[in-house]
């Protein structure tokens, strides 16, 4: 039976705020350390989106906007102030004067076109469906920028978050081969020498032990950030990283950084606030990757056994100690404005998985075995091996036999993101603010990019989801929108070209001495300007 933890997690964020509204005048100084592991591959989302990189770049470049609340209220960033025209085919956006990147050059409105179009537009996971729309972007001045679209995109400006659309400076790119994305995503601004113009910048990175930003004087919001320091502590050990939370070491492990077993207990000390507020614009959904690409795989019936044959209430209840709810789609259920309730949650039926491999033409052979595949467990710690290990045990009774692979985080996205060299991988996808800009990546056919990351790596292939996609990206009524989405919900429930398995939780874990990390929706990538702690 699934843990009810919404009573433990609405105490912790009121104690969050409450800690927040009794509190004195922000304190100026200090540094914040947090935990997370892997340790990132990268300095920018352009890179790899991955959340260890997502987490450390976001404090680093800025986007044009900047979001308030759990709805993500656009507020001003980069852009001061933005307009749209009446017919929502063009986008106005005036810059913030006296803004500087971090090597003191002037940021304009030529860095922006350049982030869009040579970039984010081209290289950035998606890059294409956030802007595969515009026809151009203009910059009649340096303050200037203006994005023409061919047709409205209804959540058009849902893609200047600092996750989707960082701010990259072109003069860091002279000598870098555009057309190749392995040099792109090589750029030292990318990988190594981050150069943004947000309110930290990279110190120092000792690989395999920290990195650590700095407060940027020159940071364009006055009085900002308060904090001195952010340092990012490399603990690939879960123990480890709970031992270190709980001496105090480390003020704050994200989106669940710890072990589930260790937030429930951590979660009781007092002067730790236990909170999953600040990730209502995420929705992380995890499942099996299936390479559809040939047999045995390629088989829909196949890919329906396995389903069947993996009880997810013993997934959430043993592995994650009840920190999720069974997946249903590629649409988790607690979206309030596109999920289709009408998806039925898979079955737990181990003795019709066998049944659909007879009815496939594969039969136990002398040994018990029907067939082998590989499987990649996602590098991401305890959980992620037990899970690894329960797939394992469980397809093994329905007679396939899994050899599986482990790899560090570089090496898992090259086999599964270039060279599509497994069968079944374990990962987990956010559906973010908006179905096109969250799972399109995942489905669309056009999306099968070799070393693109968090990209439709099974192969799937399939010309009515692609159409419903395309029509979605322009339909501005709400009603239709849905029933586009609903349609093709369904299609890839039924075609299971990803196997379902939880909709995740996360739960953040931080010290009272902590305030000012819960403001947004994606609160933990955004850019902690206004975070400070108490002395």
């Amino acid at each position: 039976m699934m843990k009810t933890v919404l009573g433990v997690l609405s105490v912790g964020l009121a104690a969050a705020l409450g800690a927040t509204a009794a509190a004195q005048t922000p304190v100026r100084g200090g540094s914040l350390t947090y935990t997370y592991h892997p340790e990132p591959t990268a300095m920018s989302t352009v890179s790899t989106t991955a959340v260890p990189v997502a987490l450390v770049a976001t404090k680093i470049y800025d986007s044009l906007l900047e979001w308030e609340g759990a709805e993500m209220k656009p507020v001003p960033g980069l852009a001061a102030s933005w307009t749209r025209s009446d017919d929502g085919r063009t986008w106005t956006f005036k810059l913030r004067d006296g803004v500087k990147w971090h090597d003191g050059q002037p940021f304009t409105s030529a860095d922006v076109k350049f982030s869009v179009e040579n970039i984010a537009k081209a290289y950035h996971s998606r890059g294409r469906a956030h802007f595969g729309d515009v026809e151009a972007v203009e910059t009649p001045d340096k303050s200037t920028v203006v994005f023409r679209l061919k047709a409205p995109v209804p959540y058009f400006i849902k893609a200047f978050q600092p996750t989707e659309t960082p701010m990259l400076p072109v003069h860091k790119f002279a000598g870098v081969d555009l057309a190749s994305a392995a040099a792109v995503r090589q750029a030292e601004v990318i990988t190594r020498a981050p150069v943004g113009t947000g309110p930290f910048k990279l110190k120092e990175w000792q690989r395999g032990s920290h990195i650590i930003l700095e407060r940027n004087p020159d940071y364009w919001r006055e009085g900002r950030p308060y904090l001195d320091q952010i340092i990012l502590r490399v603990l690939p050990d879960g123990a480890a990283r709970a031992i270190a939370f709980e001496k105090g070491e480390v003020d704050l492990a994200p989106q669940s950084a710890l072990p589930e077993a260790e937030l429930q207990r951590l979660g009781k000390l007092p002067g730790v606030v236990t909170s999953s507020a600040g990730t209502e614009a995420l929705g992380p959904n995890l499942w099996l990757e299936v390479n559809l690409r040939e047999p045995p795989l390629s088989d829909v019936r196949v890919r329906r056994a396995i389903s069947m044959a993996l009880d997810r209430s013993r997934i959430i209840d043993v592995i994650w100690y009840g920190y999720g709810k069974p997946g249903i789609g590629p649409i988790v259920s607690s979206d309030p404005n596109f999920f289709n309730k009408a998806l039925k949650p898979y079955a737990y039926d181990p003795k019709k998985a066998g049944e659909l491999l007879d009815e496939a033409g594969y039969k136990r052979g002398s040994d018990g075995v029907r067939f082998r595949i590989t499987q990649n467990v996602l590098p991401y710690g305890e959980n992620w091996t037990r899970l690894g290990e329960y797939v394992k045990q469980e397809l093994s009774k329905l007679g396939i036999a899994v050899d599986t692979r482990s790899a560090d985080l570089a090496g898992w996205l090259k086999t599964v993101y270039t060279d599509y060299n497994f069968h079944i991988t374990s990962t987990f996808q956010h559906n973010y603010s908006d179905p096109t800009i969250g799972i399109e990546r995942s489905y669309h056919s056009a999306n099968i990019r070799p070393g693109a990351a968090f990209q439709n790596s099974m192969g799937y292939k399939n010309a009515r989801v692609d159409q419903l996609f395309d029509l979605s990206k322009r339909e501005l009524d709400p009603a239709k929108r849905k029933a586009q989405f609903d349609e093709l919900q369904q299609i890839i429930h039924d075609e299971q070209p990803v196997i379902y398995l939880l909709e995740m939780q996360y739960v953040h874990l931080f010290h009272k001495r902590v305030h000012g990390l819960i403001s947004n929706g994606i609160s933990m990538y955004s850019n902690w300007a206004n975070v400070w702690k108490e002395k």
